[in-house]
């Protein structure tokens, strides 16, 4: 009797802390002092199958499901609807790689409730919207049978991060991939969710590009073990691997379509793909730029001097301690030239304001000059 309370008791538990509710949320549309939240379960055999976003109004506002889909829709660009007006009849879905199309093969049932976990169908899309309340979609109506969604994850916005804000890249080549490392954790109150701009040619493997990246990052490290994360190390952030608490393995283009990968062995990186890594519950989640906020942090400094600023020709450097590595950026981030020597010959870059980085056994550091 006992161990059957006991079972019991577990199960309960594991039921609570399953339980999806409007805390975990994250994208959020609209604007006004009440609250309305979507899921839209797309049915399709997937561990991202279903999705939930957030909606904001004012009290006395008319809104019905099919203006939460339009709004969605326009704060989204990789989310579309058919029709694209806010009310009749909901044709089609459309959300990244996922999609509910009219009558191919089935249409969508609408769903309301008080949680995520206690739908019942509705009149569709045109029903009136009310503060607190969950409403839902699923793609399945009649094929075989209508069912209310499954607790969803929450859904990420595609602008959140871009590659465009990514200062500092590393490696060179034509290719470009970001690295997000998101260790589930908060710092002041901002996530421990990092992330890193690599280049290269043709194509990289996932540990190649973990590798890239700890070749040229004093503050990251990694272990592998059967083609999966062992242990990872950024600064002071550390994660390694047990049984119940894996490293997951992520790939996609933006924040918004993670797809889970069993193994790194699983992901090859071409041109804007993204690399995700994640020691926690959650898909990699908005990062900040690694290097600009961990690397001034974590690299004791240095100090040297160079001349001239402005040069046309040559960029000398004064060090106390014997250069171990010197790289040039150009302001948009991009490694332009790599040595070890203490004299640079910069006639070939092109006018412009240029970040020259040197390291030495007591640190690196960062300063800018002029190239004429």
């Amino acid at each position: 009797m006992k161990r059957i309370t006991l079972y019991f008791l577990l199960f309960f538990t594991q039921t609570i802390f399953a339980q999806f509710t409007s805390n975990d949320v994250k994208y959020f549309v609209g604007q006004g002092n009440q609250t309305a939240y979507l899921v839209v379960d797309f049915k399709d055999g997937t561990d991202d199958r279903s999705y939930a976003w957030g909606y904001r109004f004012n009290s006395g506002d008319v809104v019905t499901m099919g203006s939460i889909l339009v709004a969605i829709a326009d704060a989204e660009p990789n989310f579309s609807i058919n029709p694209a007006s806010g009310t009749g009849f909901l044709s089609d879905v459309i959300f990244n790689s996922h999609s509910g199309l009219d009558s191919e093969p089935d249409w969508w049932s609408t769903w309301s409730g008080s949680s995520a976990e206690t739908f019942s169908m509705n009149g569709g899309i045109s029903s009136s919207v009310q503060n607190g309340l969950w409403y839902g979609l699923s793609y399945g109506f009649y094929n075989p049978t209508s069912e209310a969604p499954v607790t969803p994850i929450p859904a990420y916005s595609s602008q959140w991060f871009q590659a465009s804000q990514i200062t500092n890249w590393i490696g060179t080549g034509t290719n470009k991939s970001l690295v997000v490392v998101d260790f589930g954790t908060q710092t002041d109150e901002v996530e421990n969710s990092y992330v890193f701009g690599i280049q290269y040619n043709g194509t990289i493997t996932a540990e190649q590009a973990l590798q890239l990246i700890q070749t040229e990052t004093s503050y990251f490290n990694f272990t592998t073990n059967a083609n999966q994360i062992a242990t990872l190390n950024l600064a002071s952030n550390s994660g390694t691997a047990t049984a119940t608490n894996p490293w997951k393995i992520y790939q996609g283009t933006d924040l918004s379509n993670w797809q889970t990968k069993t193994d790194l062995a699983q992901v090859t990186l071409s041109n804007n793909d993204w690399l995700g890594l994640s020691f926690a519950t959650r898909r990699p989640f908005t990062p900040q730029e690694a290097s600009a906020t961990l690397s001034n942090q974590n690299e004791q400094k240095m100090e040297f001097k160079i001349y001239p600023s402005p040069t046309s020709d040559y960029l000398n450097i004064h060090s106390e301690e014997p250069i171990l590595d010197v790289t040039i950026f150009n302001i948009q981030g991009r490694q332009v030239l790599k040595s070890n020597e203490n004299r640079l010959d910069v006639s070939n870059l092109s006018s412009g304001i240029y970040l020259l980085k040197v390291k030495t056994n007591a640190g690196s550091d960062l300063i800018k000059f002029i190239k004429n």
